[in-house]
């Protein structure tokens, strides 16, 4: 075997080093989707049991997604070091699998950031509940009370909800 038989066989373990890495990098994504939707449905259970849990996984999950996203750098790096182009051009244009890897990595990274902002709008939309639920007993069942100057005054016949800031 000559030097080019070499190169390339070493080419082709960076290659499969490189796609079990991303694929396992997508796994993860997939998991930390799935521990959000997870979450979702503790959170409209209120069960704090499960979203401690949850809370652990998530970070185990967070960890493990940044280490395997430094592996696929190191990888990028090694296999395409003096690329005119970005190496994820390079990679896509040489390996078939990595466009379709990088773009449901991509599609599952935005599925997160989505509902991760869900969860959060549901996590202030029930405290804000529990704020506004607490200003009523302080203030001894009426609306205006302790809590009123944390919101604009409302006029006096009109209901309260249409003048809450969003």
């Amino acid at each position: 075997m000559g030097l080019n038989g070499l190169v390339r066989k070493k080419v082709r373990a960076s290659e499969s080093g490189m796609q079990g890495t991303y694929r396992r990098q997508v796994d993860l994504l997939e998991d930390l989707r799935d521990c959000l939707e997870l979450e979702r449905e503790s959170l409209i259970n209120a069960d704090v049991d499960q979203l401690w849990e949850l809370m652990r996984r998530k970070h185990t999950l967070l960890t493990d997604i940044q280490r395997t996203g430094i592996e696929i750098k190191s990888f990028m790096a090694r296999c395409f070091p003096d690329s005119e182009e970005s190496a994820r051009t390079s990679a896509s244009r040489q390996w078939p699998w990595f466009a379709e890897l990088n773009r449901r990595s991509g599609l599952l990274k935005e599925e997160i950031r989505r509902r991760l902002g869900e969860n959060t709008a549901f996590i202030q939309d029930t405290l804000s509940f529990f704020d506004d639920l607490i200003g009523i007993f302080v203030s001894g069942g009426s609306t205006m009370g302790a809590y009123n100057h944390l919101t604009r005054p409302v006029e006096a016949k009109a209901p309260r909800i249409y003048h809450r800031e969003v």
